[in-house]
């Protein structure tokens, strides 16, 4: 009797991967971070459980989804797209810190929570999810209009409190000053701001007078992934959480015929073997014991749905387009 538990695949899905299914997907699996329609300070509503636009939140001042201001003077923006290396944490960033005038070394990044309603991908309808190149395109707007309405209401509030006018009043490295002396910090005027109305529009900068925007500035991301305090997805320790590592098909598009897990299953912290859509998923206590249980299984591919073409094939279909109209 042949010791080894083959067991049989089950029906794969289609192979044909529609361009809604591959968003559906994507937006799940980044489910946490990406953003929202136009600035809450256009509308005067808050897409934040619990918050009011333009209301104090605790130890700050919030006049949109996207940014913060605290009274320990950070400048806290809530980032709707995903940090892959691309650099949107320091992109989205110094959108705001352009239109709100803030000194660059007060402003801190932050995900965006799970609010497809508040922080969707506006290149891509409902869907919170960040790839093609999208996240500064459709955030670039968005964020100066979110940055440029923190500023009217710091203004607002300074030019109330000194009594003077409020086009009188100049902000410049996070600071807001009159010309007779007076001036204070944004965390100073962080409480008195958040009882200021939100303007229903806003006048953006002119790109000549561009501070950040098109410079070079240091990275929102990179101290913290140098000295190893950054946080990553395998990082975060829960009771009772398990890692799932995947045996993917060699061609894309191939299914599993059959596989034996009786190895993989006798691996030091494995918990289960299962088969999905696109492979065979093993389940245990961790990376290392997932990954070694991986490396202990046999599959047998179906490669008959299974991509053929050849790097060399490929190739000969781009000289091919390449020698026909663009």
């Amino acid at each position: 009797m042949n010791p080894m538990r083959m067991r049989p695949s089950v029906e794969a899905p289609s192979n044909t991967i529609t361009r809604r299914y591959f968003l559906k997907a994507t937006a799940a699996a980044g489910a946490g971070l990406t953003l929202a329609l136009w600035t809450e300070a256009a509308t005067g509503q808050s897409s934040a459980p619990g918050k009011t636009a333009g209301g104090a939140a605790a130890g700050g001042f919030e006049p949109n989804a996207f940014v913060t201001i605290g009274r320990d003077n950070t400048v806290i923006v809530i980032v709707k797209h995903l940090e892959m290396g691309q650099g949107v944490y320091t992109g989205l960033p110094t959108l705001v810190a352009e239109e709100l005038d803030a000194a660059w070394s007060q402003v801190r990044a932050v995900g965006a929570p799970a609010n497809a309603k508040t922080y969707n991908n506006l290149m891509w309808g409902p869907a919170q999810g960040t790839g093609g190149s999208t996240a500064i395109a459709n955030s670039f707007e968005q964020y100066r209009q979110a940055g440029a309405a923190a500023r009217a209401m710091l203004v607002s509030a300074a030019a109330k409190q000194w009594n003077v006018p409020a086009d009188s009043i100049k902000v410049r490295n996070g600071v807001v000053f009159h010309l007779n002396g007076r001036k204070a910090t944004f965390g100073e005027l962080a409480d008195a701001a958040a009882k200021e109305p939100v303007p229903t529009s806003v006048k953006l900068k002119d790109p000549k007078d561009f501070v950040y925007i098109g410079k070079h500035v240091s990275r929102t991301d990179s101290k913290a992934k140098a000295n190893g305090t950054a946080k990553f997805t395998q990082d975060v320790k829960m009771p009772g959480l398990l890692t799932a590592v995947v045996a993917h098909p060699p061609r894309f598009g191939a299914n599993v015929k059959s596989f034996d897990a009786s190895d993989a299953e006798k691996t030091p912290g494995v918990r289960a073997v299962v088969q999905i859509p696109t492979g065979v998923a093993v389940v245990a206590t961790g990376f290392w014991a997932a990954k070694k249980g991986r490396d202990a299984l046999r599959v047998d591919w179906d490669d008959a749905t299974g991509i053929k073409l050849s790097s060399a094939d490929l190739f000969a279909d781009f000289r091919k387009l390449a020698a026909g109209p663009g």
